[in-house]
């Protein structure tokens, strides 16, 4: 028992060492390997033709408003999506109008990619008064097409991450009340007549025309992005001269496009295999007690003689086998009967003792 209870500590250290390698080995059977996310918040590639901004302006007759026009966008993989020009849920199409247009957006495993693209685009001023207008520089040319471009995409892991973006204005004016203007800010002078208006006098206009495109060359990235911006803004005067109104008026983005691999994730590597744990040691068992010889029965005779008992044969001292466990194993309790010749002599004077005893219980026995 002794021995029982000193191993119980290492068997209990082992059963736990089993138990953990078990679910190390459990987890990594149940648990799926991370793999990419099909869906990442937000939009992996959007693309919108025409964004039109207005402010609050009432000495031209202006109303606040904002409005988008041709939207599409992917946020899985794979994914296309085109958009539905014949929606129309901010009233767009009163406000502009376009000859051609194109708008869509593409996720692949390869590349994630929007482009937006149009022809002769006018947004009217207060009914169909013509404020702003992209259209061929050269009409006279019948191939002459004003077309705007806008183009992003990025390329994940694990063939990427790269990104490129471009703007392209190709064969085009913009024109602002029928004056041409080019990149950067162009100062306009006009009067209450290119508004409709008989109560502005002579006043000004400030365009500012920003073409966006980052990376505009394809570079280590994961996000790309184009549009291109006409922001104007006008200081109003009235007949007499007397400032009326200072500051934006209305700010028109075409083509904005986003590319976005941030979501998208290399191919997982293959999970390490849990290291086996080494298996427990066996616990020895205890070496059984020596059995001791058993003492003849004396023969009795008319005259009994005590018969002398034989000396018992002592029994080689039990040896315990050392557990593999570190530490030294501990000794068996003492029984009382050691290896010694004290011991042997002593258990001899026992045996001797008990037969003499048999004897004289027998002779009582037959006189009675």
């Amino acid at each position: 028992m002794a021995l029982t209870n000193r191993n119980r500590a290492p068997r209990l250290r082992a059963a736990t060492a089993v138990l953990a390698a078990t679910g190390t080995v459990a987890a990594a059977v149940l648990l799926p390997a991370a793999r990419p996310a099909n869906a990442a918040p937000g939009d992996l590639a959007s693309a919108t033709l025409v964004q039109l901004t207005n402010q609050d302006v009432p000495a031209i007759g202006l109303s606040a408003y904002h409005g988008a026009y041709g939207t599409a966008s992917s946020s899985t993989v794979p994914d296309t999506d085109m958009a539905d020009f014949s929606s129309d849920p901010d009233g767009m199409l009163s406000r502009i109008s376009i000859a051609t247009r194109t708008t869509m957006t593409q996720t692949a495993t390869a590349k994630y990619f929007a482009q937006a693209q149009l022809t002769d685009l006018v947004v009217w001023f207060n009914g169909r008064r013509e404020l702003l207008r992209i259209s061929p520089i050269d009409p006279a040319r019948s191939e002459a097409v004003a077309t705007l471009d806008s183009y992003a995409e990025c390329v994940p892991p694990p063939f990427g991450p790269y990104a490129l973006a471009y703007n392209h204005t190709d064969n085009d004016e913009i024109t602002v009340l029928g004056q041409r203007v080019g990149p950067g800010t162009t100062r306009l002078a006009i009067t209450g007549a290119d508004l409709g208006r008989n109560d502005i006098g002579p006043s000004t206009l400030d365009v500012t025309v920003t073409q966006h495109a980052v990376p505009s060359t394809q570079v280590a990235g994961y996000t790309a992005e184009a549009w291109l911006d006409i922001d104007i803004s006008g200081t109003f005067n009235d007949l007499g001269g007397r400032q009326v109104y200072t500051g934006a008026v209305t700010s028109t983005r075409l083509g904005e496009v986003h590319a976005n691999c941030t979501g998208a994730s290399p191919s997982p590597s293959p999970s390490p295999s849990p290291s086996p744990s080494p298996s427990p040691s066996p616990s020895p068992s205890p070496s059984p007690s020596p059995t001791p010889t058993p003492t003849p029965t004396p023969t009795m005779s008319e005259e009994p003689t005590p018969t002398p008992s034989p000396t018992p044969t002592p029994s080689p001292a039990p040896t315990s086998a050392s557990p593999t466990s570190p530490g030294p194993v501990p000794p068996l309790p003492d029984t009382g009967a050691g290896g010694n010749p004290l011991g042997l002599g002593a258990a001899a004077l026992g045996l001797c003792a008990l037969g003499a005893g048999a004897l004289l219980l027998a002779r009582r026995r037959r006189r009675h």
